[in-house]
């Protein structure tokens, strides 16, 4: 019973931190620079408003029929903020790479490849015997646990990145990727806890079920501060990340072959001094000039 108290009085307070978020960045310039963040937060309010009403209907409802309608519900909602937190990660990688070109060209090659491993680690985790035996349970928790897991490497890569980079921790970039390693660090606990059939506590429950709100108040809290003036990147020429930046860059790229500037011929102009030559000897020989 405290558990579901617990639950339903996350919800209720994520969706309005959530509506917080998406008024706050489609305001000044962060709608435009940030809009994402924006979609991010009103899909997510209005997902979990969804499940929401349907936990509270949830008595006046056969079994098989909520649980089909909260299972289109909640997957619904996570395939769609999947897909937003993608376009996100793409936005903060390419400016964060915006001093690398070489990092910065293979961007889309990258979140493919991202894409394709979150599809094979599904397929792969397909049978799983502690995922429930319902088709639909198997098959949600399998999905989740994929995406989760290479959403918590990616993260993890993002925010290495951008220390890498030299982005500034008072800056949104980092703000904002912050905010999303806690929501997936328990995200990844979580599924964590349910692939080994672990009971992990009140606190531990307590912690996860409120790690969305924690981040949803950090992007306002970031939204708010002043963006740092931008500075030159400098690294070393030996630094790791110059070095795969250049092969980064180096890679792919068509080999130009540089061609011979073409001789101008001097011709006309030898023609145009030897017509001078012969036209100011015929003036200074012509009776006009003696006289």
């Amino acid at each position: 019973m405290l558990h579901l108290l617990v639950q339903y009085a996350a919800i209720e307070v994520d969706i309005a931190i959530m509506a917080a978020v998406s008024v706050v960045f489609r305001s000044g310039t962060l709608r435009f620079l940030w809009r994402s963040v924006s979609d991010f937060a009103v899909v997510k309010s209005v997902g979990e408003t969804i499940m929401l009403l349907l936990l509270m209907t949830s008595a006046q409802m056969l079994p098989q029929t909520f649980k089909v309608s909260y299972f289109i519900a909640f997957y619904g909602m996570f395939i769609a903020l999947t897909l937003l937190t993608l376009r996100i990660y793409y936005q903060i990688y390419i400016r964060a790479t915006v001093p690398f070109q070489g990092f910065a060209k293979w961007g889309k090659s990258i979140f493919a490849l991202v894409i394709l491993t979150m599809a094979i680690m599904t397929l792969m985790t397909f049978g799983q015997i502690n995922a429930g035996a319902d088709v639909l349970t198997r098959a949600g928790i399998n999905f989740l646990r994929a995406v989760n897991t290479v959403d918590f490497c990616f993260v993890a890569f993002l925010c290495y990145l951008i220390r890498a980079m030299g982005m500034p921790l008072r800056g949104k970039v980092f703000g904002v990727m912050f905010g999303f390693a806690i929501g997936n660090f328990a995200s990844f606990l979580q599924m964590l806890f349910m692939q080994f059939n672990i009971n992990p506590g009140f606190v531990v429950t307590f912690l996860i079920e409120y790690s969305s709100v924690v981040s949803a108040l950090i992007w306002i809290g970031y939204a708010f501060l002043p963006e740092p003036l931008p500075r030159p990147v400098a690294v070393p020429a030996e630094s790791p990340v110059y070095r795969w930046s250049q092969i980064a860059n180096a890679l792919g790229a068509k080999t130009s072959v540089a061609m011979p500037e073409p001789q101008h011929s001097f011709f006309l102009a030898d023609v145009e001094q030897v017509v001078d030559k012969v036209f100011t000897r015929h003036m200074q020989e012509s009776p006009e000039s003696n006289g």
